[in-house]
């Protein structure tokens, strides 16, 4: 069964091998990486448009100093020099073999397009990328006429996310933005 790029989300990041028996630790792109453990397939790629499918022989997660970490075994991939090959890549699930979202829960990747409004309803921009920093993630804006400007994606600035609407609601700081 074939899926389409915009089908695709992303779960995380090939980090390394892990073992010699051709397992990989990802570092998850979620809060609840419990989420990822009923998978059955993945996508691995350097985008979604690259993304191959290889099914799950088994998942686990693992705990870290860095934190929660991904152990992944897939079909096929059974030594750590085939595992290498693998490192730095993107790590995709299908939307429909995700388990559903809570309400107020979305993924970063939806984000990326919306505008961004302030309380007032003044458009600054459209969300070009979301960087995922040690201490926080950061709206990356595209505002027309402007340098790009970045928003900590924290309550005490954003104060409304609607991806149905296609909007982020922000409350800037003078010299933010």
């Amino acid at each position: 069964m074939s899926v389409r790029p915009d089908e695709l989300r992303e779960i995380g990041r090939i980090v390394r091998p892990h073992g010699v028996l051709g397992e990989l630790k990802v570092a998850p792109e979620t809060d609840d990486p419990d989420r990822i453990l009923q998978l059955n397939r993945v996508y691995i790629g350097g985008d979604e448009y690259s993304a191959s499918p290889f099914d799950i022989r088994s998942i686990r997660t693992q705990v870290s100093k860095y934190g929660i970490t991904i152990i992944l075994a897939l079909e096929g991939l059974s030594d750590r020099s085939a595992a290498d090959a693998f490192r730095n890549r993107t790590v995709y699930a299908g939307v429909d073999d995700l388990p559903p979202l809570e309400e107020g829960e979305y993924f970063i990747s939806d984000l990326v397009g919306l505008s961004v409004n302030t309380e007032d309803g003044t458009l600054i921009g459209t969300i070009r990328d979301v960087l995922d920093l040690p201490t926080q993630k950061l709206l990356v804006l595209h505002r027309e006429n402007a340098d790009d400007a970045m928003i900590p994606l924290v309550p005490e600035f954003v104060t409304d996310i609607d991806i149905g609407a296609g909007r982020v609601i922000v409350r800037p700081i003078e010299g933010l933005i």
